[in-house]
């Protein structure tokens, strides 16, 4: 809130001055509703500039009312307004600044006692989509009754050069971070909604689309955070004969450009081929383009149907 000190001065008119200089409720407002305006965007670009963006938005509308001392002077309004910016901006981006500042806030509010068991989760899956899964444990350990689910017991992390993805034991108990060899001819499934779980339903039990899904096939989702822990765990007991591999981080896959779900996406040598999208369960033409596109890439013969 504005302090206001009167002060009269040698004859002139009492003049009001704000003291001290800090940013006030409708100007925390209009720095989220920038950040939000940038969420909101379409078209939207691809994964990686989108998210660009929005790191960059958030830095330059909040960078500088971001320290620790800073947040203690915000009002318990300012603070929920600039934690609306932060849930946004971690939701697009794992920058590493853009989580530091989202735990900084957080934590302020809950030491007014502001934050809640949703704010706790946006929190703990952007430390996941990090890769940071320590804190990520600490802060559920923190929290026992915000429903948080629970962290793989072991993370074996070999820093892989090529694109890499987490990969889960049977039991769900360790993730294991792997490489993923892009030279060869084969399928990335870009996957995690529920039409990719249809769709890995009926490829697996296709006669014809099944044994090229399971020679050829990749099943990929977003990272740790970005997908629901349990979720990717549910997978992968459901779908055996798709097992999903979690994306160790968007940046390393820009040879998909959007990560719309489910997109069937033909890569060789590195780089995007060939691609289609979308499923629905009993429609032919979903299944029709799917073996349009294998037959182009010579997956499969052209008498195949």
């Amino acid at each position: 809130m504005r302090k206001f000190m009167i002060l009269a001065l040698s004859g002139l008119s009492a003049l009001m001055l704000t003291l001290p200089a800090l940013a006030a409720d409708d100007d925390i407002n209009q720095r989220a509703n920038r950040v939000e305006a940038e969420a909101q965007q379409s078209p939207r670009p691809d994964d990686l500039i989108f998210a660009a963006k929005i790191q960059r938005s958030y830095a330059r509308n909040f960078g500088d009312i971001d320290s620790a001392e800073e947040l203690r002077h915000h009002g318990d309004a300012d603070l929920k307004q600039h934690w609306g910016a932060a849930e946004t901006a971690i939701f697009y981006s794992n920058d590493t600044d853009i989580i530091a500042s989202a735990h900084r806030v957080l934590g302020e509010m809950e030491r007014r006692g502001l934050a809640d068991n949703r704010a706790r989760s946006r929190l703990f899956n952007a430390l996941l989509g990090a890769g940071r899964f320590d804190a990520a444990r600490a802060l559920a350990a923190q929290h026992p009754d915000a429903g948080l689910p629970s962290v793989p017991k072991s993370i074996v992390d070999t820093n892989p050069s090529l694109p890499s993805a987490w990969r889960f034991s049977a039991d769900g108990n360790t993730l294991t971070r792997i490489g993923v060899n892009l030279e060869p001819l084969q399928v990335i499934v870009a996957a995690g909604c529920h039409f990719s779980a249809d769709a890995a339903n009926d490829i697996s039990s296709d006669p014809v689309l099944g044994p090229v899904f399971a020679r050829h096939a990749h099943w990929l989702s977003l990272p740790p955070g970005n997908e629901q822990l349990d979720a990717l765990q549910d997978w992968n007991r459901s779908h055996p004969q798709t097992p999903m591999l979690a994306i160790h981080d968007r940046s390393e896959w820009a040879v998909i450009p959007k990560w719309n779900m489910p997109t069937f996406a033909i890569i060789q040598g590195g780089k995007l081929i060939d691609s289609t999208h979308g499923w629905r369960s009993g429609d032919p033409e979903f299944r029709d383009r799917l073996i349009a596109l294998l037959r182009r890439a010579g997956l499969l013969e052209a008498g195949a149907h």
